[in-house]
């Protein structure tokens, strides 16, 4: 499945990671009442308008390079609602298998090339899976099978698509009025820096701020928008030294005049996060939304 030009990615196995949200479902118009998951065989649900939108070949959003993101099946077990999803790639080269004997005089490599027949795609699957046990109104925990290539951004789409085109009535007064459901996912903020540090490491921090250009001359031509300046850390900043370390200089960079500041932080398993430092956020440990 191709990232990008010139990029081919290779799946692992376990190369999965699950990220936690709280799904909104709300309905677009005050006082209507809230989609339940699973509503039964007779009553409007999520899981219904999900099954429907399946049923009518409707759940798949096509990406930039032509892969498909599509839902396949939607279930409701063990009191959570259950989607898999799947992204093909219709332009994917045939994978290859190598297998590889070791001999007296050398290494031998044969190569076997699986074959794709005329109706297939390379897939590759994912989970959402939804708690029936709401955190508010039309608000759900949830957790996302990520994987690269497979993340909420289509997910949201397809989910977003099925509950807009899925309308159901409800009285204000007398007069009875359609609606729909908005789909809204909300990354929860569950890590902090002092366990990512336990593992990963600060790179660079990012100083911004609103740029003053007194050579630009007044005819709006151009505009200045932000200037930053780029920390690379060469020190040692631990979970243990970080609130000390990150605080002397945010609090020497803000009295300079550079009010914004953005840590990267280098995850386990190559990943990478920029967490930005809210005024006073120094002092204090820093909740943030862990990237897959």
């Amino acid at each position: 499945m191709p990232l990008s030009e010139g990029l081919l990615l290779f799946l692992e196995k376990f190369s999965r990671f699950l990220r936690m949200y709280d799904l909104r479902f709300s309905p677009r118009h005050t006082g209507a009442p809230y989609l339940p998951l699973d509503g039964g065989a007779k009553n409007f649900s999520v899981r219904d308008a999900l099954q429907k939108w399946v049923q009518e070949e409707k759940a798949l959003v096509v990406q930039p390079n032509g892969d498909v993101v599509e839902l396949m099946a939607v279930d409701f077990r063990n009191s959570c609602l259950v989607l898999l999803f799947h992204r093909a790639s219709p332009n994917a080269a045939d994978p290859a298998y190598r297998r590889k004997a070791r001999q007296k005089a050398g290494v031998k490599v044969t190569v076997r090339n699986a074959v794709k027949e005329l109706d297939e795609e390379q897939s590759v699957s994912a989970h959402l899976v939804i708690s029936n046990d709401k955190v508010s109104d039309g608000v759900y925990r949830a957790a996302l099978e990520e994987i690269p290539g497979l993340s909420m951004g289509p997910i949201r789409e397809i989910v977003a698509l099925a509950l807009n085109s899925y309308q159901y009535d409800f009285m204000r007064g007398k007069k009875k009025i359609d609606t729909y459901t908005v789909f809204r996912p909300e990354g929860l903020k569950s890590e902090t820096i002092t366990n990512a540090l336990k593992k990963g490491e600060i790179g660079f921090v990012t100083l911004s701020r609103q740029a003053k250009a007194p050579f630009v001359d007044a005819d709006g031509i151009f505009k200045p928008t932000i200037e930053t300046m780029k920390l690379r850390v060469t020190g040692e900043i631990t979970s243990k030294n970080w609130r000390d370390t990150l605080g002397q200089m945010v609090g020497s960079a803000r009295k300079a005049g550079w009010p914004n500041v953005n840590v990267d932080i280098g995850l386990d398993n190559n990943r990478k996060r920029t967490v930005q430092l809210d005024r006073d956020d120094e002092a204090k440990e820093v909740l943030f939304e862990e990237d897959a």
